[in-house]
């Protein structure tokens, strides 16, 4: 009989499995690339935090534009390549930015160590991967910042962040904006930070961009993936101890550069996952490249905090004390 009761119990629990698997819905999601700004996904899959949303998630990296194809044909349900899915809708094609997930850019303009200042930088040579590139519109801000007009500076076109490096250390190049990570290392090998860009300007770089076909016939999908996020965002914030070696292993660096890097990096992750008009409409007119501001009617075609609001109206409604099981 006990033998009997054991099979039956694992009859239950293997049938129980089966229903739990049948309930996953499988998503597919398309990120920029392998790095620091893609962190909340990994930290969602890693705690669990999209299987207790009753969601199965394939990452797929793939280039920001094949992204926005990908998300039109219906192959993947979510990009997180913010410019290119704005510069998508601004331009007319049925795509919503449902959250940002890194409002501030986590990038350092970095320096050979005899640039110890904006002064220093004046009549220099400063290396970017492309012009109109992300990390050149970064570094203009940036140079702008220290006091010093673009036109001032020799901007020259050097492509990733490892052959700026190189040409930051041989002398080819005085100044070069890098991702937190790579300045990290930058900094170990004698390099001069001069001024972390997340610090000065607001400029969003990952967020969640879905067709209005998902929006309106997958609500309550969309619903639970950006609530897994925002989940995944407030553990980077909240749990440093426990999110470096996480960042370790996905950086593949040492413990003491995921250390630093999460310091650098932890507050220009989201707080709610919102964002102001005023950068909506920047990465509009960024988009558009014509430098005018973006109407209403532009600002509304792009984004839409509805799915935002719904999840953080659901977190105020949760018991102080049952908060912190989960954050």
């Amino acid at each position: 009989m006990a033998l009997i009761g054991v099979l039956l119990g694992a009859m239950v629990w293997g049938l129980t499995v089966v229903a739990v698997s049948a309930a996953m819905e499988q998503v597919n999601v398309a990120t920029p690339g392998y790095s620091l700004v893609e962190l909340p996904v990994v930290i969602a899959t890693r705690n669990g935090y999209f299987r207790s949303e009753r969601l199965e998630i394939q990452k797929v990296q793939i280039e920001p534009a094949v992204a926005v194809k990908a998300l039109l044909a219906g192959e993947v349900s979510f990009s997180l390549a913010w410019e290119a899915s704005v510069r998508a809708a601004a331009a007319g094609f049925p795509i919503k930015m449902v959250a940002a997930l890194v409002p501030k850019p986590p990038y350092v303009l970095m320096s050979r160590p005899e640039v110890r200042s904006g002064r220093d930088l004046r009549g220099k040579t400063l290396g970017i991967d492309a012009s109109g590139s992300t990390t050149d519109y970064l570094s203009r801000m940036a140079v702008r910042y220290l006091g010093i007009e673009p036109g001032k500076i020799e901007f020259v076109e050097l492509g990733n962040g490892a052959f700026r490096l190189a040409a930051l250390k041989s002398g080819e190049i005085h100044a070069t904006a890098f991702d937190i990570t790579s300045a990290v290392k930058a900094e170990q090998q004698g390099m001069q930070r001069l001024v972390t860009i997340g610090e000065i300007i607001e400029y969003p770089m990952l967020g969640v961009a879905v067709t209005t076909a998902q929006l309106a016939t997958k609500r309550e999908q969309t619903t639970k993936f950006v609530r897994a996020l925002l989940r995944a965002a407030r553990f980077i914030k909240q749990n440093r101890a426990e999110t470096i070696p996480i960042m370790q292993r996905h950086l593949k660096v040492t413990a003491r550069e995921s250390a630093q890097t999460y310091d650098w990096a932890a507050p220009h992750f989201t707080d709610d996952g919102l964002i102001l008009d005023r950068l909506v409409a920047l990465s509009v007119r960024r988009a558009k490249d014509d430098g005018k501001s973006a109407s209403d009617s532009a600002l509304s075609q792009v984004a839409d905090w509805s799915v935002i609001r719904e999840v953080m109206d659901e977190r105020r409604k949760i018991p102080p004390w049952l908060k912190q099981y989960a954050p």
